[in-house]
């Protein structure tokens, strides 16, 4: 099931696949392996362009999502201060939540939830603001 988006290549600013960065890997999944609306594309934001990013971040968490519990199909965005700098979306393989990510030091992975949340100092997750009820 999650074979496909582990042989992606990391692209800044890629929105199609196999070529996605971590945004652009997160809404292509979460749209195939779990039918959810496509997101904004922000091709032109990228982590070269912290001030955009951030304004691109928080109009798209206003415009359509919602804080909430993770669970699969939620977004995972970690936080550095009030600063979104890395994105994935949390899956669920073997029972146990993982955070399938992607980024241009590695290769596209599903760390333990756990192992995603140690690496940065806050992870703020997100579903759809229009879903009744939390995945």
């Amino acid at each position: 099931m999650f074979d496909r988006y582990l042989t992606a290549t990391y692209v800044e600013g890629g929105r199609e696949w196999p070529c996605v960065d971590c945004w652009g890997l997160v809404i292509l999944a979460r749209c195939e392996l779990f039918g959810l609306p496509m997101l904004s594309d922000f091709g032109a934001v990228t982590r070269h362009t912290p001030v955009n990013m951030q304004r691109a971040y928080r109009a798209e968490v206003d415009r359509a999502l919602v804080e909430c519990h993770p669970g699969p199909g939620v977004i995972a965005a970690a936080m550095r201060g009030a600063m979104c700098i890395h994105v994935g979306l949390v899956v669920e393989k073997e029972g146990r939540l993982r955070v399938l990510e992607i980024n241009p030091r590695s290769t596209p992975s599903l760390p333990l939830l756990d192992d995603f949340e140690a690496r940065y100092l806050r992870v703020i997750y997100y579903r759809d603001r229009d879903l009744s009820v939390a995945p």
